[in-house]
């Protein structure tokens, strides 16, 4: 793996040169550069404000109801430190990508909901999954906003830089958590991987278990998120048609968690040996979408 260009961390630290090699040996040298990790509380940031009122989404008001379960995220992610360094990427993203800073904490939210079910709460350290979710896209605040807000399909070059930003966070992290980098970087590094081997950037079918469970949320709050390439967002039943029919059949992400957004996405919330999903989509892709379209080339 190599960049197109040189990497820098939030404190203006050059990480890696532009046509380096990625490999243990760099990683492990960025690891061990980090020196003294100064870290801060969530609950006394304006990250811990911003995540109380992602509560509020109205996209997810049926799956964010519930005060108890919402009470004990809220509580875990106060008792959450980030390194400075991690804090600052987010800051610095609300200010440039705000919508994907909203994308980080919705997802972050999603994915701690799901992990107080019983059929996963034995799966998943609740405070790691935080921290995961919080980490999961750090690397989009080094693709240029040309790309990230182009209103058409990407060209391969541009999808191709997309691509590389669970690499760059991935090496960030390196970075920001020194030595404890490996109990959180997979989330980032591995979310757009899927258990058919068809995602990227290493094509592994053998995911770790906090990236599935992030690949789910993200994707779908992709979908029904609006975005610069599309005129309208998918409704929440059609980003769940979207899991659920295409990316569960076709064994891209896991089943149980896409079956448990399904589920929660109903006001009775029905058990998933009870639950029942449509075999045919509810609702159509909207018009002029051109999320994870090429554009042809000329």
């Amino acid at each position: 793996m190599k960049l197109n260009k040189n990497l820098k961390s939030i404190d203006n630290k050059l990480l890696a040169k532009a046509g380096e090699e990625i490999n243990k040996s760099l990683l492990d040298k960025i690891a061990r550069s980090a020196g003294h990790i100064r870290y801060v509380k969530i609950k006394d940031t304006i990250l811990s404000a911003d995540i109380k009122r992602t509560f509020k989404d109205e996209r997810y008001n049926i799956i964010f109801a519930g005060d108890i379960v919402n009470k004990k995220i809220l509580s875990i992610m106060e008792q959450i430190s980030l390194p400075k360094t991690i804090l600052a990427e987010l800051m610095h993203m609300k200010k440039l990508q705000p919508y994907t800073y909203h994308h980080i904490l919705v997802v972050t939210l999603l994915a701690m909901k799901l992990v107080f079910d019983k059929n996963l709460k034995n799966d998943y350290n609740p405070k790691k999954v935080a921290q995961s979710g919080l980490i999961h896209d750090i690397g989009k605040s080094r693709i240029p906003l040309k790309v990230l807000n182009k209103p058409t399909p990407l060209t391969r070059e541009e999808y191709e830089i997309i691509k590389m930003h669970p690499i760059i966070g991935y090496i960030l992290l390196h970075y920001y958590l020194g030595r404890d980098h490996h109990k959180y970087d997979y989330a980032s590094f591995e979310h757009h991987e899927r258990l058919d081997g068809s995602g990227y950037p290493r094509n592994l079918k053998r995911i770790d278990r906090y990236a599935q469970l992030i690949a789910a949320v993200d994707m779908l709050d992709a979908l029904i998120s609006s975005r610069p390439y599309r005129k309208s967002p998918f409704t929440l039943r059609a980003g769940l048609d979207v899991l659920a029919l295409d990316e569960v059949k076709q064994k891209k992400l896991n089943k149980k968690i896409v079956y448990l957004l399904v589920s929660y996405s109903r006001k009775d919330r029905p058990e998933l040996n009870r639950l029942k999903v449509s075999t045919e989509k509810r609702d159509k892709e909207p018009e002029g979408n051109a999320y994870g379209k090429i554009a042809p080339e000329k």
